[in-house]
């Protein structure tokens, strides 16, 4: 039976992959063979490949689908995001705590004893002005980095949700235009 259908098929002139598909579905007709229709029969079901499915099929899917396709680009655009992610937010939250002069409670003896060792770092770096003993500039630095850090789950969740994007809008385009002066110094 299956040698008959397939010889059909070949008659008809339906690719290969069209019929295999429709078969292993059910939703297979033979050319010149009336179907009986049945009261009870449901209606069939939209074909996989449909334009609704193609649109449902957008989101994750696209995404690890250019992933596979260009893993390098993905991979140095979420290590771009990463960091982008870890260096931006140090400034604004240094700022803050700057500006809105918040207290840590934090032994006034330990910061005392920071800044000092700080201080003589600094003058073996050639740096003039000394540090205060009670200036909290070093505390604010290491609260910063510690909100930073805490943050992290949050950073690796936008880097991924940025990459796919990042990928194809600053990395790809990147890599071409220094593929084509690569090419073009090596041909002169």
């Amino acid at each position: 039976m299956l040698a008959l259908e397939y010889r059909r098929m070949l008659s008809a002139r339906i690719p290969a992959r069209t019929w295999t598909r429709a078969r292993a579905a059910g939703r297979w007709k033979q050319p010149g063979r009336q179907q009986q229709q049945y009261s009870t029969q449901q209606p069939p079901e939209p074909a996989r490949n449909s334009s609704t499915s193609k649109e449902a099929g957008r989101g994750w899917r696209n995404a690890l689908r250019a992933l596979r396709d260009r893993p390098a680009s993905h991979i140095t655009a979420f290590a771009v995001l990463h960091e982008i992610t870890a260096v931006a937010p140090l400034g604004g939250v240094y700022w803050i705590l700057s500006c809105l002069d918040l207290r840590i409670p934090f032994p006034d003896s330990v910061l005392q004893e920071g800044n000092r060792y700080i201080n003589k770092l600094r003058s073996y770096g050639g740096w003039k002005t000394p540090l205060a003993s009670d200036s909290p500039v070093l505390l604010h630095l290491a609260t910063s980095y510690a909100v930073v850090k805490a943050a992290a789950p949050l950073r690796v969740a936008l880097s991924l949700a940025l990459t796919p994007w990042f990928a194809g809008r600053a990395v790809v385009p990147l890599a071409r235009v220094l593929g084509s002066l690569r090419s073009a110094g090596k041909k002169k």
